[in-house]
């Protein structure tokens, strides 16, 4: 079968053709009032995506783990700085009065081994008056009899 072109359609009259063109130009406005609602819309959407967006920056700044962990931070901070400025005057006072025990401990040591000292003293000094006792026993029997005698002969 030899390629035969399609038969042509028949040509239209003026008045068909001039409703085929308004249809056409019905349905272009149709289009074009539709693609300019669609615009519209883009353009709704769009700010609405912006919006979003600007939402959601907003909303990464406030939950962003460093700049609130700063936040919480400043705030303990604010909250502990008499608490610990009252533990730093504790340990002030605490360091002194260690200090203060430690010279004084010091000072009754010294005491106490000058104490031990003179008692050493005065107890090696009575053991020596103890050993005397007896010659002074014996000096004052001595001197009884030896009065005895020079009473006696003088009587």
């Amino acid at each position: 079968m030899p390629d035969r072109p399609p038969p042509a359609p028949p040509a239209l009259s003026d008045v068909a053709l001039r409703e085929t063109l308004d249809l056409l130009g019905q349905v272009v406005a149709s289009m074009s009032a539709r693609i300019d609602k669609q615009g519209e819309r883009i353009e709704a959407l769009a700010k609405a995506v912006e919006k979003i967006r600007s939402a959601a920056k907003r909303t990464e700044q406030q939950t962003d783990p460093a700049a609130y962990a700063r936040f919480i931070g400043a705030e303990v901070e604010t909250a502990l700085d008499g608490v610990l400025d009252q533990f730093a005057a504790a340990i002030r006072a605490i360091r002194s009065d260690h200090e203060t025990t430690a010279a004084r401990l010091k000072e009754l040591e010294q005491a106490e081994e000058a104490a031990l000292v003179r008692l050493r003293q005065e107890i090696d000094a009575a053991a020596r008056w103890r050993g005397r006792v007896p010659w002074v026993w014996a000096g004052a029997v001595f001197t009884a009899l030896l009065l005895a005698v020079v009473l006696k002969g003088s009587l």
